[in-house]
């Protein structure tokens, strides 16, 4: 018996196929684990990795170095049944996010591969998401740290993030409503 996801299609069609059976299978998931951010929806870790698992890949990430400027990981994505990497990307956390800056070099390191593994599944699957819902953003949730204003909650392995609360002053916090 063949396995439908790991089966390569022959055709653009039979391709886009596979990818609409493989939105309707992850799409929960996704949707549900989206990252609500200044009032757009983003794809996080967890669905881009379900997606690719929809396809019959893998994703995973590797060479974490420090390089000059931050903490640096390869991610990739790989067919399950042959092992074939089909995409590959960089992720990077940089010393100058003050979000991670201070945070122990194994919160940056997961962060680094966490980012590495969202954007090489973005790069392979972005098509997918929009199939999903044309309000999801395909840029990863992960990579919203720094760009707009947002910050982790929870331990470092949850990459939950929120919208980050502004400093108040005596006088603000005096003011009336």
């Amino acid at each position: 018996m063949t396995n439908e996801l790991t089966t390569i299609p022959e055709s653009g069609a039979a391709t886009y196929r596979m990818s609409t059976d493989a939105a309707g299978l992850c799409g929960e998931i996704v949707k549900a684990t989206a990252q609500a951010i200044k009032g757009k929806r983003y794809v996080r870790v967890e669905g881009w990795q379900a997606i690719a698992v929809a396809h019959g890949c893998t994703a995973s990430a590797r060479d974490v170095e420090a390089i000059e400027g931050g903490i640096r990981a390869i991610g990739e994505v790989r067919r399950m049944d042959t092992g074939a990497v089909i995409t590959t990307a960089e992720g990077f956390v940089g010393d100058d996010e003050p979000t991670w800056a201070g945070r122990p070099m194994y919160a940056r390191r997961a962060m680094a591969q966490t980012r590495a593994v969202s954007r090489a599944c973005r790069s392979a699957f972005a098509f997918i998401v929009t199939m999903m819902d044309a309000g999801l953003q395909t840029t990863p949730a992960e990579e919203m740290h720094g760009v707009i204003d947002v910050e982790p909650v929870g331990s470092a392995d949850q990459q939950t993030i929120r919208p980050t609360q502004r400093k108040t002053s005596p006088a603000d916090a005096a003011a009336p409503n």
